[in-house]
């Protein structure tokens, strides 16, 4: 699997649920792929961020949006 299509299920996971054939494909890439086992570390702190976000009904401050940069980069 290309780390495309690993990216694409990646997001894919965030709004349906995979076949599984897609979480064994997934899961395998994931075991070789460093990239993409960061992808899906930064995916999952952004999707926590903005359902967060969603649940409080406002935009993000220039120091929220200074601790997401930091908490990707340190990830």
């Amino acid at each position: 699997m290309s780390c495309q299509k690993a990216s694409y299920i990646i997001e894919k996971r965030n709004v349906s649920k995979l076949s599984l054939i897609e979480k064994f494909q997934l899961k395998f890439h994931l075991a070789f792929c460093k990239l993409c086992q960061r992808y899906e570390n930064d995916s999952r702190i952004i999707g926590k961020i903005l359902r967060a976000l969603e649940n409080q009904n406002h935009k993000l401050s220039a120091t929220q949006k200074e601790e997401i940069k930091t908490k990707l980069q340190s990830s």
